[in-house]
């Protein structure tokens, strides 16, 4: 499902499907430009400047996804994805053009992370996004959301988008039919992206949410998905709320959730979510009325 404000985290099997190393491609994104070990940015137009800077915030990034939940840089079991590579397009026009024939995307998007299959060996993440005017100054769209994808499914989900719970079958993962039963995993997906993203000031998320006219319980929450129980406010906004009160009122309950999600345990995760069934919904929304309003 293709959203026009965020790009739901597809996971496309590039490391199989990609067109990356063609001639063509590396005309269009002719400058490389080395972060660190763990990421790599090829681009059609950015200065030096901006190689650095964007550079500069996905190491900000990490550090903070790595404090937060505490990894000590250990991925998940058979995860090879050793780093990402952030593919930058000059403009939307230029990703439009060319995204389709160099990554076999579709580009009615605004941007995607694709995975690949990390436990093949060799295997190569990358984000495929493109410049953008906000405020008078370019910036990488998505960058930072797209990022956090990367880390959240190298040291918190095992396995690929397939293995992973939601309903989404659209290219160029193709995900099998029928979906897994609810609940799913996007609102935490989704939420922690944003979350890590933005931290406490996502002043987006809270116009969301102020705009809404019947407020979500946090029980319903857990089974938002893609095609069905998604929207974009829904995945992004309410996502983000769902995923930063379970952080800071439940801390306990997110790291017994992580131990079956880094080992893959889905069954024993939908248990768990089922298992809180309705038990935070009146403190869910107590706090999300003190948080909003403050």
């Amino acid at each position: 499902m293709k959203l026009n404000y965020l790009l739901a985290p597809f996971y496309a099997l590039s490391a199989l499907t990609s067109n990356a190393s063609e001639p063509h491609l590396d005309k269009v994104l002719g400058q490389s430009y080395v972060c660190s070990d763990t990421a790599v940015i090829r681009s059609e137009n950015l200065t030096l400047q901006e190689q650095k800077s964007t550079c500069s915030k996905l190491s900000e990034i990490e550090s903070i996804f790595h404090g937060v939940f505490n990894t000590k840089g250990k991925p998940v079991e058979n995860d090879h994805n050793l780093s990402i590579r952030v593919n930058v397009y000059a403009s939307r026009d230029s990703f439009v053009k060319n995204a389709k024939q160099h990554f076999n995307m579709p580009t009615d998007n605004g941007g995607m992370y694709l995975e690949g299959l990390p436990d093949k060996e060799h295997n190569q993440a990358e984000f495929v996004t493109y410049q953008r005017e906000v405020n008078n100054r370019k910036v990488i769209w998505n960058l930072e959301h797209e990022y956090v994808h990367y880390l959240d499914g190298r040291f918190n989900l095992y396995g690929d988008f397939c293995a992973s719970l939601h309903d989404s079958h659209s290219p160029p993962e193709n995900c099998a039919k029928p979906a897994p039963l609810l609940p799913h995993t996007v609102w935490w997906t989704e939420g922690v992206a944003e979350y890590i993203a933005w931290g406490k000031q996502n002043s987006r998320a809270l116009q969301a949410i102020n705009k809404s006219k019947v407020p979500f319980k946090l029980s319903e929450l857990f089974d938002t998905s893609y095609e069905h129980n998604g929207g974009s406010e829904r995945v992004y906004s309410w996502g983000y709320f769902a995923v930063r009160y379970m952080m800071e009122e439940e801390r306990e309950k997110v790291e017994q959730m992580l131990l079956f999600l880094r080992r893959g345990d889905y069954p024993r995760y939908q248990a768990l979510v089922r298992h809180w069934g309705i038990s935070m919904d009146e403190d869910f929304r107590r706090w999300l009325q003190v948080t909003t309003e403050s």
